[in-house]
């Protein structure tokens, strides 16, 4: 059997809520209702995590972030850093935001990745994965044009 290297993928995405995923959207239930809550949306965030559909983590501020997909960590230091686990079932893994995430809560049509954000695919071969999301600068402050926040994801085969 060939063993598939993760290739170094870029992104751009933006983010209105202060929420960034990676999301297997074949295993991902997302749907709650048409009139769910807050509490009932970071429950099926948990128990979704718990089952290794999605990871989340904040950026604290709205704006476009930069992301790059990686085997293993650069050397830059990181600002500050969120570990976890994801499970991959269809040999891919979606970028995605709070914003399609909580339309398809809302909505029973509405299905992860959304067509906007489509082409946010991330391919490796089906198994659980260790997660590493490494912000590399600050984003207290909304970022601008010359400097939007950066984040290192790190997907290793977990053993």
């Amino acid at each position: 059997m060939i063993k598939k290297e993760l290739e170094k993928t870029e992104f751009s995405i933006s983010d209105d809520s202060g929420f960034l995923a990676l999301v297997n959207a074949e295993k991902y239930i997302s749907f709650i209702g048409p009139d769910w809550t807050y509490e009932e949306i970071q429950q099926r965030f948990t128990e979704q995590t718990e089952a290794n559909a999605i990871f989340i983590w904040p950026t604290r501020s709205e704006g476009f972030y930069d992301v790059t997909i990686l085997a293993k960590p650069t050397t830059k230091t990181a600002f500050r850093e969120f570990m976890g686990k994801i499970e991959v079932t269809k040999e891919c893994l979606y970028l995605t935001n709070y914003e399609d995430l909580s339309m398809a809560a809302q909505f029973e049509d509405e299905t992860l990745p959304s067509s906007h954000n489509s082409d946010l695919i991330i391919r490796l071969p089906n198994a659980f994965y260790n997660v590493l999301v490494r912000q590399l600068n600050n984003s207290d402050a909304a970022p601008g044009e010359e400097e939007r926040t950066t984040f290192e994801i790190c997907l290793t085969p977990d053993s």
